[in-house]
């Protein structure tokens, strides 16, 4: 029995980058996970535009206190939808309409509008809250915010419904990070298993040029991920009433963008490992890494701000902005120019450097 033991303990550690990557894999997954859930951000407030159409004492104060716990940024009501509805920089922006200081005062009812983007729906809530807050405020300094005279009517500026559900909010992170772990790790094994099972060479001496020989295995992949994708997605639409927009042509074209990337990084995986056993750890801290980044996980507004500053060096950070603007937002095909032209672009140029590194080391030509 010690004999096993010395011996399996010895074939593991000679490949020590692989018993590196093991221990370094977890430590890097667990700082990414408390660096975004439970950072601080140094006290930044949230961003809440707000159209001040009354500009009398009740609205001022209203605004003044109102800004004691949230970023309030005075603007036009284009500018505030602007903001909501096209940058989605902000969950909701508030209009106190042109009267309400007199109407309140007179004791007469008023309606705040609140102008709403629900695909952030954790930012949304947090300005009701705020608005609970200003609320409070205003009882102590003994002007009473009475629900009889303030009502608030919301608008979505950026679909037909008021609320997404916690599905349609969780289910396209998980479906895509679960088709990473797919593709990245049976793109990057595979390649090595031909090099294990001998086939590499017999391929190499095929008429062909050795990067059309990759090129046709990377496609049987794209075809699995793309198919695992849409699998998800259905399933999720049909047993979730997930909603996939209105456009299954931008869908398709967003999946297919959000795989091919993904089969690009599993070639770069594949590249950078020099054995098999080095593509486990690598393909799962790559994996990891790509799902924090990109929000898979988590709405990117609870990360610290230099984390969401960073996040677009990810390309899931793009596939879930043309996830949302499909699933959240119920945006078709004109919304999907940006996020599928990043993720073209980010699958290019790990292709080509996967496979430049993937040629170098493992073939002969």
């Amino acid at each position: 029995m010690l004999a096993v033991f010395l011996k399996d303990l010895r074939i593991i550690l000679r490949d020590r980058w692989a018993f590196l990557f093991s221990l370094a894999v977890p430590i890097l997954v667990i700082s990414i996970i408390a660096t975004a859930l439970f950072s601080s951000d140094g006290g930044s407030k949230l961003l809440v535009p707000v159209v001040n159409d009354d500009q009398g004492p009740v609205a001022n104060t209203f605004v003044k206190l109102l800004g004691e716990h949230a970023d309030a940024q005075p603007m036009s009501r284009a500018e505030a939808e602007h903001l909501v509805r096209d940058q989605n920089k902000a969950p909701a922006a508030i209009v106190f309409p042109e009267g309400l200081s007199k109407r309140y005062l007179q004791g007469r009812t008023t309606e705040l509008e609140l102008l709403t983007d629900p695909a952030q729906a954790v930012d949304l809530n947090q300005v009701k809250v705020l608005l609970l807050l200003m609320d409070k405020d205003a009882a102590a300094l003994a002007d009473p915010l009475d629900e009889e005279r303030i009502s608030l009517r919301e608008s979505n500026l950026t679909g037909n419904r008021k609320e997404v559900t916690n599905f349609e909010q969780n289910v396209p992170g998980f479906s895509i990070m679960f088709m990473l772990l797919a593709v990245v790790f049976g793109t990057s094994m595979s390649l090595h298993d031909e090099r294990q099972w001998g086939t590499l060479p017999h391929l190499l001496v095929a008429p062909v040029s050795f990067t059309w020989i990759l090129v046709g295995k990377l496609a049987a992949r794209f075809v699995l991920g793309l198919l695992q994708m849409v699998a998800l997605f259905a399933w999720g639409h049909w047993m979730f009433r997930v909603s996939l927009g209105n456009s299954w042509v931008a869908f398709l074209l967003l999946s297919a963008s959000v795989v091919y990337a993904a089969v690009a990084t599993g070639l770069l995986v594949a590249g950078m490992a020099r054995t098999r056993e080095q593509t486990q750890p690598l393909s799962l801290a790559v994996v990891m890494f790509l799902s924090a980044m990109g929000g898979l996980w988590w709405p990117k507004s609870i990360e610290p701000q230099w984390l969401r500053e960073l996040s677009p060096v990810a390309y899931t950070t793009w596939a879930m902005r043309g996830m949302n603007d499909l699933v959240l937002r119920d945006r078709g095909l004109e919304a999907m120019t940006v996020p599928v032209s990043a993720l073209l672009l980010y699958g290019t140029a790990l292709l080509a450097l996967g496979l430049r590194l993937f040629r170098s080391r493992h073939s002969a030509r």
